[in-house]
């Protein structure tokens, strides 16, 4: 009798421990406390998203049918395009999960008013080594030393180059961590004469004063501290720039066509028509050039190759990677662990998979996944993701733009009016540098006695 009742003391006392273990173990895989009989299991997750009908587009019906049990409510603030102040609508929501943009995150990591990832990596043995590295490392860092969000797509940009005119000109082919001025030192060894339509172009750019931008952008630089409204557009880097850019249009190295009558955008493209030698762009490039393949009658494909860069001076970093979203979760959330599976999902190697089959509707987005993958449309994709990502620029100019959405048009306007004059010899690289300046400044002065007046 003592056996039997010590037996039942024993299972008892086995069943309790049980109850409290937070995984347990099926097939020889531990699944956390959390996934078990989760397709039986109803839940809740509220999101904070800027549009509801594109938050369900985009993500919430892929959800659903991964998370058929899984209630998802949008809050999306009424008759706002963007949401201008994130802890306010997090206070007023209390959401359990946000999509933030990079200057956002930033804020509220280093006041932590985010819940770290990491300990819910480690405790669900989240596979990250196939994630874009150098973004997990820039995530890490906007975020005070720890990681409190993941971005599932990345718009990073490679340059790209055609081979076989390399070869024919003689000219080493870039290789990884190319900085814009060899980029363009590259450009100059090509020929310059001949027929607008039908000769050949060092690069593919559309004018010195995108090309300042797309400069500035790879290197980090900033034109203005957005927190004073002070100018900074006359360093050296920035006057390096603005001669890098205005002695490239001289040479006459650069395509500058957008588009060319009764053509279409392939036929226009002199880099996929096989007549530039190099072009920056994103994937969405690779996907044209297939096209090109099967929409274009004759058309001669060439040897790609694909090299990481621009680079700034490092070699290791650019500031030409664009990142829109990045998913968190707030705080004192109150379904974390659902939010955790959400952010899970869309950065895992099950999405990925859907999301790059040929039949697939987010191939014509150009967005590569941070969920890294070793080819695209037939082409290796690794030189998209060597570079480390730096998101100052990006965060600087979200900044701006929320103090004026027009800030950076009218800065765009004023380097294009000064660098014509540098290309047609009206004024020195000193002159339009100074100008560039005082007429920014003067924008910015304006601007500041608007803001203060409202106050």
């Amino acid at each position: 009798m003592k056996r039997n009742v010590l037996q039942k003391a024993m299972l008892v006392s086995l069943s309790v421990m049980l109850i409290g273990i937070p995984a347990v173990f099926s097939a020889g895989k531990q699944v956390s406390a959390n996934s078990v009989n989760e397709s039986d299991t109803k839940r809740t997750l509220k999101v904070l998203y800027w549009n509801e009908d594109d938050f369900k587009r985009t993500y919430g019906d892929v959800f659903s049918k991964k998370y058929p049990n899984t209630n998802i409510e949008v809050v999306a603030p009424a008759g706002m395009e963007a949401i201008k102040d994130y802890n306010g609508a997090i206070q007023k929501y209390s959401p359990d999960l946000v999509m933030l943009p990079p200057y956002e995150y930033q804020q509220m990591s280093k006041d932590k008013k985010l819940v770290d990832l990491e300990p819910l990596i480690k405790r669900d043995k989240y596979d990250t080594t196939t994630l874009y590295p150098g973004l997990l490392d820039e995530l890490k860092e906007q975020g005070a030393g720890k990681l409190y969000g993941l971005s599932p797509k990345v718009d990073s940009y490679a340059l790209l180059y055609n081979a076989d005119l390399f070869k024919k000109y003689n000219v080493k082919a870039p290789s990884d961590g190319t900085t814009w001025e060899e980029i363009l030192n590259l450009a100059k060894k090509f020929p310059t004469k001949g027929d607008k339509n039908s000769r050949i172009w060092g690069l593919s750019s559309f004018g010195s004063s995108n090309l300042v931008m797309d400069i500035a952008r790879t290197e980090g630089l900033t034109y203005m501290d957005p927190s004073t409204l002070k100018v900074t557009a006359n360093t050296t880097a920035w006057k390096n720039a603005y001669r890098l850019s205005s002695e490239a249009t001289k040479s006459g190295v650069l395509d500058e066509r957008i588009s060319l009558s009764g053509k279409s955008y392939l036929e226009s493209s002199s880099f996929i028509m096989g007549r530039s030698a190099m072009i920056v762009a994103p994937i969405s490039q690779l996907q044209s050039l297939q096209a090109a393949k099967s929409g274009v009658k004759n058309y001669k494909s060439f040897t790609l190759g694909i090299a990481a860069g621009p680079a700034a001076k490092d070699r290791e970093s650019t500031g030409n990677v664009f990142i829109n979203e990045i998913f968190a979760i707030p705080a004192g959330a109150s379904h974390v662990d659902t939010a955790w599976d959400f952010i899970k999902y869309f950065n895992g190697e099950d999405y990925a998979t859907e999301y790059y089959k040929p039949n697939s509707s987010n191939n014509s987005i150009g967005a590569p996944l941070s969920r890294m993958i070793k080819e695209y449309s037939g082409y290796k994709l690794d030189a998209f993701y060597k570079l480390k990502p730096n998101l100052n620029s990006s965060i600087t100019s979200y900044v701006l733009m929320n103090k004026s959405p027009n800030f950076e048009l009218k800065f765009r306007s004023i380097l294009l009016k000064e660098l014509t004059q540098v290309v047609n010899g009206k004024k020195t690289i000193d002159k339009a540098t100074a100008a560039i300046q005082s007429s920014t400044q003067a924008v910015a002065d304006k601007l500041k006695k608007a803001q203060t007046a409202k106050k």
